[in-house]
């Protein structure tokens, strides 16, 4: 999660490095969504294929639509603003790149060693989530506000349900979904923007395209 270098969840105008990495963001959000309804899944311990497949539909459907975006986007040219902007915050953002992982692997390992593996979902959803928080300020993105306070939310809500593999699953589906919701918000978006008359040119003649068109 940590690699959410996303650009687009509350610009108001999206540029082309924006569209980049919101792409980026989508498939990522996307995956690692994925991840927590799959997980979900496995704590049910059904052996049926039929939740499996529930997930796999908009599991996959979201994460091709992602990877069609990155495609798309990946000729365009970051604007001087983007990258200076970029720049002035990326050690932060790295800051925050590595207090997530970091935090997150040793929370998992004290947890399990203590024998307390069922509080390992509640604890990386708040962790994950408020990894968000820091990402929304860097890249001004307000969806990342709501994606990390709701995560946070429903990880600790989750505990109004007695211990059990039901807390487990409750707390994995909402975090996937709120996951999802958010690679769907920037997926809509992107994809408008993208499509949009100041972009479609710029598609038609990305950089490494028109170059390799010869003059007749």
């Amino acid at each position: 999660m940590g690699s959410v270098a996303n650009h687009a969840g509350g610009f108001h105008a999206i540029g082309s490095g924006q569209l980049k990495g919101g792409a980026r963001a989508a498939l990522i959000c996307a995956s690692f969504g994925s991840g927590w309804m799959y997980w979900a899944v496995v704590f049910s311990g059904s052996q049926s294929p039929v939740w499996f497949s529930i997930v796999t539909v908009p599991a996959v459907a979201l994460t091709l639509w992602a990877i069609l975006r990155v495609r798309a986007f990946r000729r365009l040219a970051s604007s001087p603003a983007e990258l200076a902007h970029w720049a002035r915050f990326r050690k932060f953002f790295w800051i925050d790149f590595g207090v997530e992982w970091g935090l997150g692997s040793v929370t998992a390992f004290v947890l399990a060693f203590v024998g307390r593996s069922d509080l390992i979902p509640q604890a990386l959803g708040v962790i994950i989530g408020l990894h968000f928080l820091p990402l929304a300020k860097i890249f001004a993105a307000q969806l990342y506000y709501w994606t990390g306070a709701l995560m946070a939310i429903a990880a600790i809500g989750s505990f109004i349900i007695p211990r059990s593999d039901v807390r487990s699953i409750a707390g994995c589906t909402a975090i996937g979904l709120i996951l999802w919701v958010t690679a769907l918000v920037i997926l809509r978006r992107i994809t408008w923007q993208g499509d949009g008359p100041g972009h479609r040119g710029m598609l038609k003649h990305a950089p490494g395209e028109a170059s390799m068109r010869r003059p007749r």
